[in-house]
């Protein structure tokens, strides 16, 4: 498609994004504790609570929509949602956190500029979170 939105819609802001799950209420959880994120919004869904799992504790105004319907299988590619934190240290406190409730999916390592140093973690359906320092965005 050669035609583009740009400008159409103004300056659009990125507001959420909403991920199917086998189980809404374990993975809300799983974001408020493991992520520092809050549950904001409960409604329901079609055979599960729909919730919204609001990032602005980490001072962002995004919020992850979980809704019911999502597939068991392998886990996703390289699908992942990507959380900054300060410090190396702070990457390697969420590994070995997650390595102790056996959801570490990588082991940090340096990715060198832009990436930075980085861990993955899955959430309860799979799906893969990093953290990362250093990962510079400013392109």
């Amino acid at each position: 498609m050669s035609e583009s939105l740009r400008g159409v819609a103004g300056k659009p802001g990125f507001t959420h994004l909403a991920l199917r799950c086998l189980d809404t209420t374990a993975t809300a959880k799983f974001y408020q504790a493991v992520c520092g994120m809050s549950i904001v919004h409960e409604r329901a869904g079609d055979n599960m609570p729909v919730y919204w799992v609001s990032a602005r504790p980490l001072g962002l105004d995004f919020v992850l929509v979980l809704l019911g319907g999502g597939e068991s299988g392998p886990a996703p590619r390289m699908d992942h949602l990507g959380f900054t934190v300060e410090s190396r240290e702070h990457v390697d406190r969420v590994a070995a956190k997650a390595r102790e409730l056996g959801i570490l999916q990588y082991e940090p390592q340096d990715s060198g500029p832009p990436v930075g140093y980085w861990t993955i973690i899955r959430d309860p359906d799979g799906n893969w979170v990093e953290f990362s320092c250093g990962q510079d965005i400013r392109f």
